[in-house]
């Protein structure tokens, strides 16, 4: 299978240290908008850690979901398991920062990260099983 430039750029930068610093900026902006009413100091300390929560879970979770697609013997399989694995792994962590730091809105604060979560654990899983053989996995384990 032929893979593109674009294919493998993307792989790259969703794997990248500054995708995942981008990516928890968006979420961070809704944990703090979210929680406003609580103060405004409140909410950006929940905005903060939402941020470096988001960020570690994006880098450190696409290698969790690099870990369970290598697990599986087939691109279905690897795809399936990955997506799933990726999906826990970000609403466990998720769940217990936000428990511990004392969220008040903790429903509403996730809500409106579960589809693009969905829409990321899914496209990711699908990008693994389309690019199996174009990146080595050990090429980008996060050490």
């Amino acid at each position: 299978m032929k893979h593109t430039v674009i294919e493998i750029w993307l792989r790259r930068a969703i794997d990248s240290f500054a995708g995942a610093v981008f990516g928890g900026l968006v979420y961070a902006a809704w944990a703090t908008f979210a929680n406003w009413d609580a103060g405004p100091r409140l909410a950006l300390g929940i905005g903060l850690t939402h941020w470096l929560t988001s960020t570690f879970i994006t880098y450190s979770g696409t290698g969790v979901m690099r870990q369970f697609f290598g697990a599986a013997t087939t691109r279905r399989d690897g795809a399936l398991l990955s997506f799933v694995a990726g999906l826990a792994y970000t609403y466990i962590v998720l769940l217990a920062v936000h428990y511990a730091i004392g969220t008040p809105h903790i429903p509403l604060t996730l809500a409106a990260g579960v589809i693009p979560n969905v829409l990321f654990c899914s496209s990711y899983a699908l990008l693994l099983a389309r690019t199996r053989n174009a990146i080595p996995l050990e090429a980008y384990r996060h050490e």
